[in-house]
């Protein structure tokens, strides 16, 4: 199932913020796709005291004072263009207006992954957009009623 990996300056974001960022990047997935908002995974990873991201050979952190956000989001092959565009744009404006920084400072890169052979919950993942509802009816019912919050 599609998962986004935000990386941000460790600090940058409370804990309500990083809620915030998880269910805005969530819903345009949803939004873009359809699809349930079970499937959609999403982290952050925050850069570690000896981490420095640079950006031309500089310390990103330069290019703005409150840093870079990069989110790589991981999802089913296949989609439009238009889809990518409508959810990366959207994620965009979601992390800026939630984190603070510039949205030029907020970069998003869609891979598509090939979904043979991934397994979720025990489960083989649906290959094709609309099986995920059958899929979720297949997993354990402690499973399915923590997905279903």
């Amino acid at each position: 199932m599609p998962t986004y990996v935000a990386k941000v300056p460790a600090g940058l974001l409370s804990a309500a913020q990083k809620l915030a960022l998880a269910r805005a990047i969530t819903t345009r997935h949803n939004q873009a796709s359809g699809a349930p908002k079970f499937i959609a995974q999403v982290v952050i990873d925050e850069d570690g005291p000896t981490s420095t991201r640079y950006v031309g050979g500089e310390p990103a952190s330069e290019a703005d004072a409150r840093g870079h956000i990069w989110i790589r989001g991981d999802i089913k092959a296949g989609r439009t263009p238009e889809f990518k565009e409508q959810v990366a744009l959207g994620i965009v404006d979601d992390v800026a207006a939630i984190s603070g920084v510039r949205r030029e400072f907020v970069w998003v890169y869609l891979d598509d992954i090939a979904v043979d052979g991934l397994v979720e919950f025990g489960k083989v993942l649906p290959k094709s957009v609309g099986e995920e509802a059958a899929w979720y009816a297949s997993l354990p019912e402690d499973i399915r009623a923590k997905l279903g919050k």
